[in-house]
């Protein structure tokens, strides 16, 4: 069998002294192979997100790696510095969150904040970013892609919010892609359609 695109080992993160466990996550193993979906699944602050920031390298500053490893293929990534892992995410491996309105600038509009994801990962022109962007909110079966790119976060529905996080999330085309709950806030149908568009 191949190597697993992630092998998360023994991870442990530790949490502030005096709250109600020692630990938001203690001695997690798992490995995702190309092509995998796996599921992790707990209840509310069981520290799901919690390994999933770990994973994406970001960790909140007043919590702390104790033990374990998080490999990338053959990339350690509990070994690299801050710009390593900034040059990571987004590229190699990405996260669609699981609050869309959170994790788009309300004062930006969509199209560009796409944009900004093929403007730190790659040399393309201003114009083959516009053009990619246009093609991904295409891809994700938004109408009139061109409106869109033009909206600003607050202008669009919940549901169009996601598919534009899902579109940065796949802009690179990451060897991971991490979902952590991405259809929460999401009616029925619009959950069937963000899942298949997942997938």
């Amino acid at each position: 069998m191949a190597e697993p695109i992630l092998r998360v080992e023994n991870l442990s993160i530790a949490l502030p002294a005096g709250g109600d466990r020692a630990h938001a996550v203690e001695d997690v193993s798992l490995t995702v192979h190309r092509g995998e979906i796996v599921c992790v699944v707990g209840e509310s602050g069981s520290g799901k997100s919690m390994l999933a920031g770990a994973v994406m390298g970001a960790i909140p500053g007043d919590l702390a790696r104790t033990a374990g490893r998080i490999r990338l293929g053959e990339i350690d990534l509990t070994a690299l510095s801050e710009p390593e892992l900034r040059q990571i995410r987004g590229n190699r491996v990405a996260m669609i969150p699981q609050e869309p309105m959170a994790a788009l600038n309300p004062v930006v509009r969509v199209g560009r904040q796409i944009e900004e994801v093929f403007a730190l990962h790659t040399k393309l022109s201003a114009q083959e970013r516009s053009i990619r962007a246009l093609g991904l909110l295409a891809d994700m079966h938004l109408s009139d892609p061109e409106r869109i790119a033009r909206s600003y976060p607050s202008q669009l529905s919940g549901g169009q919010c996601q598919r534009v996080v899902i579109a940065m999330a796949l802009a690179m085309e990451p060897d991971l892609l991490i979902a952590d709950e991405p259809t929460t806030a999401l009616d029925v149908t619009t959950q069937a359609q963000i899942l298949k568009l997942i997938r």
